[in-house]
């Protein structure tokens, strides 16, 4: 039980720290940072839910949301004026990969089907490795 509340305070807080990061004159920078961390707060909650820790109502109205932060914070990526287009278009497809699978985990916890919600949870974790790739290559610099 005391797991439950600990990963619940847990969960608040990033939560809280994924929310208060948005605002319409972030950089990619930070919209690529608010899309990461929103995706492990995506994890941490499907894991939550997986391991009965998280109400499905719960989880799902926090994952739409994660979701749509995730896709926001996309737009703006692609909104935004690159000196390499291909870099920036490979750091938008990653953000909207993470978007995506926290939209799957959303309908796996909808749905009640732990398999496909522990599937999302892969897909989110992989989307999160490509975001940080992307991430590099995006900021490195130019040779």
């Amino acid at each position: 039980m005391r797991s439950v509340a600990w990963r619940s305070r847990l969960f608040l807080q990033v939560l809280a720290l994924a929310l208060a990061s948005c605002s319409s004159s972030e950089t990619v920078e930070q919209q690529s940072k608010l899309a990461a961390s929103t995706g492990k707060a995506a994890v941490l909650v499907t894991d939550a839910w997986l391991s009965d820790a998280a109400p499905s109502h719960y989880a799902s109205a926090a994952l739409q949301s994660f979701a749509e932060t995730i896709a926001d914070a996309g737009r703006r990526v692609k909104s935004a004026s690159p000196s390499n287009p291909a870099n920036r278009d490979r750091l938008n497809a990653a953000v909207s990969r993470l978007s995506n699978a926290a939209r799957r985990a959303k309908s796996a916890v909808e749905a009640a089907e732990h398999a496909q919600a522990s599937q999302a949870r892969d897909e989110l974790s992989a989307a999160q490795a490509d975001l940080a790739t992307a991430y590099r290559d995006y900021f490195a610099p130019q040779r």
